[in-house]
């Protein structure tokens, strides 16, 4: 048995297209204000963002400043502890070696040379280290590339410089 639409139900939508079409059909004036409150709310919204990413960043750098001075503090007072561990040590040294030569002065000048010569021998071997190795890496890669050049084309770059200047 078909059913009959009901009458009540039809017209509803009859009537959301009519007024869907009436709204649609604006007046220019209309249509400039309804633009016109579509832009504010663009704008607020976009200021919204703005705000929020200013506010993320400033958050951001005041974490890392924090940050930042924690490790500082913390470097500031491991250089203490070590400045403090060195001088006990000289005094340490210092005093045995008082009492083992029998005047404070000599104790005092034998620990002021010892640890100049460490410092001293010390430093010579970092910079040593800090030269002589990048230095060695690269006299390492410059004859591998020589190596290269003598299998690809029999001779390298000295070889071929020595047969220009011998014929110049």
């Amino acid at each position: 048995m078909a059913t009959t639409p009901d009458p009540a139900s039809s017209a509803a939508p009859e009537n959301d297209r009519s007024q869907d079409s009436k709204s649609r059909v604006e007046s220019p004036e209309e249509a400039s204000a309804a633009l016109h409150e579509r832009l504010d709310e663009f704008v607020d919204y976009a200021v919204y963002y703005l705000l929020t990413r200013l506010d993320a960043l400033k958050f951001a750098i005041k974490r890392r400043i924090l940050s930042a001075s924690i490790v500082l503090i913390a470097v500031l007072a491991a250089a203490g502890i070590i400045v403090t561990a060195v001088v006990l040590l000289c005094e340490g040294i210092c005093d045995a070696l008082t009492d083992l030569l029998g005047h404070r002065w000599a104790g005092e000048l034998v620990t002021g040379v010892l640890f100049l010569a460490t410092v001293g021998i010390l430093g010579s071997i970092a910079v040593k280290r800090l030269i002589s190795g990048p230095h060695q890496r690269t006299v390492l890669q410059y004859e591998e590339l020589r190596r290269r050049q003598r299998a690809r084309y029999g001779r390298d770059v000295n070889q071929r410089a020595r047969e220009d200047d011998g014929h110049g």
